[in-house]
């Protein structure tokens, strides 16, 4: 879909193989931050300047259609993070292909071989990339100071987006396809 072809994995592309857990977690945290950044200043771009969207943001008020592209950025990332991403990964050298590599690297290095060991690792570093990406909104918004207004009434086990009932960490989990 459009939204994957430029998603960010700067961070994660740029890893060596003497990379950490721990620095594996914070290259997440800042690719969602970075990627929900720009995301922001698309979204306003296509909504005609978004001057109202704007105030909106500045009030702690994520708008609903973009909390659902929100949505649709973090379930990527879990993708990337589980290896459960069906885009192309023939390329090792750059992109999707090279943070696979990646990936791999840093959890054969903690015994984590499969997709059932990479989730104990997701569940526990979620909420962390999660906020990682209100951050990067609150900066987006022009008024870092208000990313606990933007967290209050977004956390990771309550968020939902329009009238579904389905909360974020649910979504996720949906297979990519479907979320396609």
């Amino acid at each position: 879909p459009p939204r994957r072809k430029k998603l960010c994995v700067i961070n994660l592309e740029h890893l060596n193989e003497k990379i950490s857990p721990e620095e594996l977690r914070k290259a997440f945290i800042e690719c969602a931050a970075i990627e929900t950044f720009f995301l922001w200043h698309k979204y306003k771009t296509d909504n005609n300047g978004g001057a109202d969207l704007q105030i909106k943001l500045e009030g702690g008020k994520i708008p609903e259609d973009f909390k659902r592209q929100m949505f649709y950025t973090f379930g990527d990332y879990r993708d990337l993070c589980l290896d459960t991403d069906i885009s192309s990964k023939k390329n090792t050298n750059k992109g999707v292909g090279k943070v696979k590599k990646n990936i791999d690297t840093v959890f054969q290095k903690i015994d984590i071989t499969n997709v059932e060991q990479r989730k104990p690792w997701w569940g526990k570093n979620a909420e962390a990339i999660w906020d990682g990406m209100l951050c990067g909104l609150s900066y987006a918004s022009g008024n870092k100071n208000n990313t606990q207004i933007i967290k209050n009434h977004n956390t990771l086990g309550t968020v939902k987006f329009g009238d579904n009932k389905t909360t974020l960490s649910e979504f996720a989990k949906k297979p990519q396809f479907f979320r396609w």
